[in-house]
């Protein structure tokens, strides 16, 4: 896919600027050097699960081939879009490497059609309506080593109407994320090894909101070799269709099925981890709530930063072992730097799902 894409590629329509519309320019971050005749870049693969997603896709599509990066499979998994998401497909079929277009039972299982044909040492999802940044794949290809699991960029969220902010992935860990402690996570951005994504069972078809969740915790806790890059890789689209946000046929918020789903993966993960872990789990069914309480009383701008601060800290007096944790601890400090900062550069951005 290297050498003649960018002649290859479709043109962008004349009102699109900037990337993924047109390629980095010469000695920009996107324009690697070519590596590939002095050493070996590792196969990495790319998969997009998309649904009448036609707004968006061509951008995600693009960002991927844009890459340029000459050890690529990508592999687009459409389940029967009726918008125009067929013929931006069409479009670009001669520069993916496997198009599948059928029925499907949702996000999970269309990622799962594309795992299950990768052929990449690293992989990854990146969903029709997010990018990939310019040089994620070099970066990957050059830096990662054999002794790393996994290998983390930083994430930018963005959309209409949405100040963007970054969302880091860091302190990754099993026993971190199944307490709901002080860890991040940004899906777009991370990289796992294939192998080891089958080795630890792979994804849960059976799960709509968590199943990234899912499978990080039993993926960390066989393989906790997580490498950070200071590099943003990925950027997550905030729209009024995303699946973080939106509503139910039946008036259920996303985040209470979020909550539901969780309680569902931990009844699963108790089952399968060791000891120490599933302590961690029951420990964090305990702090989810208290977690939500903190975002809620960094996002109210209207109270006293010193009230909120206070309400908080008597509350962890009150249940230590639940409520007493770096995260409430980093919420209380924000709090009162509110008292040196301007309001307007404030707001929780922590959501992080448990």
């Amino acid at each position: 896919m290297d050498g003649q894409l960018n002649e290859s590629l479709p043109a962008p329509p004349d009102t699109r600027h900037g990337w993924p519309w047109e390629p980095e320019p010469p000695g920009s971050h996107a324009a690697a050097e070519d590596h590939s005749g002095s050493i070996s870049l590792p196969r990495v693969t790319v998969v997009t699960p998309s649904y009448n997603q036609g707004d968006f896709l061509e951008e995600t599509i693009r960002s991927v081939l844009l890459q340029n990066y000459p050890n690529l499979q990508y592999i687009v998994v459409d389940g029967g879009s009726t918008d125009e998401s067929s013929v931006i497909l069409d479009k670009y079929r001669h520069l993916i490497s496997t198009v599948i277009r059928e029925d499907d039972n949702g996000q999970s299982d269309a990622i799962c059609k594309g795992l299950d044909l990768a052929e990449g040492e690293f992989f990854n999802w990146i969903n029709s309506d997010d990018l990939l940044m310019p040089g994620v794949l070099w970066e990957l290809g050059t830096q990662s080593t054999p002794q790393i699991d996994a290998y983390a960029f930083v994430g930018e969220v963005f959309g209409e109407g949405v100040e963007s902010y970054l969302m880091l992935n860091h302190h990754l860990s099993a026993m971190e994320i199944l307490r709901c402690d002080r860890y991040s996570f940004s899906q777009p951005g991370l990289w796992l090894r294939t192998k080891l994504v089958h080795e630890c069972g792979g994804i849960d078809r059976t799960l709509n909101y968590g199943f990234d969740w899912d499978l990080l915790i039993r993926y960390l806790a066989a393989n906790p070799r997580v490498h950070y890059s200071s590099t943003v890789g990925s950027r997550f689209r905030l729209h009024n269709q995303s699946k973080t946000i939106v509503e139910t046929s039946k008036g259920e918020r996303s985040e209470s099925l979020f909550y539901q789903e969780s309680l569902v993966i931990r009844d699963k993960l108790e089952a399968l981890l060791q000891d120490d872990l599933v302590k961690a789990s029951r420990l964090g069914r305990l702090r989810e709530t208290w977690n939500d309480y903190l975002v809620e009383s960094l996002d109210d701008l209207d109270r006293s930063p010193i009230g909120a601060a206070s309400e908080i800290v008597w509350r962890s007096i009150q249940r230590p072992r639940v409520c007493f944790s770096t995260r409430t601890l980093g919420s209380v400090a924000r709090l009162l730097s509110r008292y040196v900062r301007p309001k307007s550069s404030v707001g929780s951005r922590d959501r992080n799902r448990p």
